[in-house]
């Protein structure tokens, strides 16, 4: 499994209510599980909201389930990077 970090551009996203995110989030869990219940292998790490954008971290095998949990979730991902390497900061040690 691969990890990918998508960003989402959205105007005014810091600023968008709690309980719209927790929907939101709702709504990309359900289509993580059904994706599952696919065969899919496909999940979810962190979302993180910083001023015009929510970026998020995935576990996946391909790219090409990112861009369908995108269209299918109806939040566009704007940009998908493929995590090549993790830099843990208390030990200074790439993973």
């Amino acid at each position: 499994m691969k990890r990918f970090l998508i960003k989402r551009v959205m105007s005014g996203a810091g600023d968008i209510p709690k309980n719209d995110l927790n929907a939101a989030g709702q709504n990309s869990e359900e289509v993580l599980n059904a994706m599952r219940s696919e065969g899919k292998n496909i999940q979810q790490e962190q979302s993180y909201v910083v001023g015009d954008a929510i970026f998020c971290v995935y576990n996946a095998d391909s790219e090409d389930l990112i861009k369908e949990h995108s269209e299918r979730s109806g939040a566009p991902a704007d940009e998908i990077s493929e995590v090549k390497s993790v830099i843990r900061h208390n030990t200074s040690f790439v993973s």
